[in-house]
């Protein structure tokens, strides 16, 4: 492996980069699939003729790779190891300066590269990249310049084609730039709302463990359901198990029960042609002094009282 890659990895490793929790990684990609960013990243496309990806914040590959109208240049550069050595070299620190705001930096080609940060509780998650553009218009001799640093790569591919991509690369002036990164962050802004809303939405989403044990309870309601009927089901401890329901759900599985029985027997109440014996039995309770005992807990009524109102 390429000593500079090595020495790069091991940076991160040591923090400089800190990884994202897996739940932002995810957000991210459901932020990579919507309908939003996908509309604006061609709208973009079209305005400026330059590449646009939304990565994670450790992501580590060169990020406009395989992009759309990415730059054939970097493409090829991308796909040797040791230059993509300096590429990624680049983007750390690109995302090092780049984590409260846009920034831009030069690579070893002379061409700039843009990022811009995404927020979720105002913590970066990931960043929009865009670049491979050039500050000024390319002449031959700045091109000799990339191309010594080339050699040195020695990429198996003939420098004239490499030299045409880089001649046509867009220029983009300072101020060009600068307008591209508020573009970008007026973006950015819209992801990060969209991205706490998902957060919010996976905090607020229930565990499959806990729809499972829902989805049991209520299958055998009339039978007697104990602890380790509904551990033994779900392939976990009892102790843990009831931990995690009343994490939750803030309550014990066995009050989430007797509310299941009590909202079947109000149904079944409604008919007045049912004995109240009846639906105390139909509704999963074992004896009708627990049934009127449980109703009245939960409704603060007794059971023909309810059905009288």
């Amino acid at each position: 492996m390429d000593t500079n890659h090595t020495e790069i990895k091991g940076d991160l490793a040591q923090g400089i980069l800190s990884k994202p929790k897996t739940d932002d990684k995810q957000i991210v990609q459901k932020l990579v699939e919507s309908e939003l960013y996908k509309t604006f990243r061609e709208a973009f496309g079209d305005l400026t003729g330059l590449p646009l990806a939304l990565r994670p914040r450790d992501y580590w590959h060169p990020p406009l790779h395989g992009v759309k109208k990415e730059n054939n240049m970097c493409h090829t550069i991308a796909q040797n190891p040791r230059a993509c050595s300096s590429c990624l070299e680049t983007q750390m620190r690109l995302t090092e300066s780049a984590q409260e705001k846009g920034q831009s930096v030069v690579c070893p080609m002379g061409m700039v590269d843009i990022a811009v940060p995404v927020s979720m509780s105002g913590q970066c998650v990931a960043f929009l990249h865009t670049g491979q553009l050039l500050p000024q218009k390319p002449t031959g001799s700045q091109f000799q310049k990339a191309a010594k640093k080339l050699k040195e790569w020695r990429l198996d591919i003939p420098l004239p084609k490499l030299e045409k991509s880089y001649l046509s690369a867009i220029v983009y002036s300072s101020r060009q730039q600068e307008a591209v990164i508020q573009i970008l962050t007026q973006f950015s802004d819209r992801l990060s709302e969209q991205a706490n809303a998902l957060m919010i939405r996976a905090r607020m989403a229930e565990p499959p463990l806990i729809s499972k044990a829902k989805e049991y309870m209520k299958a055998n309601l009339t039978e007697v359901v104990r602890l380790e009927d509904i551990a033994g089901h779900l392939n976990v401890s009892p102790f843990y198990f009831c931990r995690q329901f009343r994490k939750h759900t803030k309550l014990r599985f066995t009050d989430y029960l007797t509310r299941l029985r009590v909202e079947k027997a109000k149904l079944l109440l409604q008919n007045p042609n049912r004995r109240v014996s009846e639906v105390a039995f139909e509704a999963g309770f074992q004896s009708l002094p627990h049934f009127n005992r449980s109703f009245k807990r939960v409704t603060g009524g007794t059971p023909s009282l309810w059905r009288e109102h």
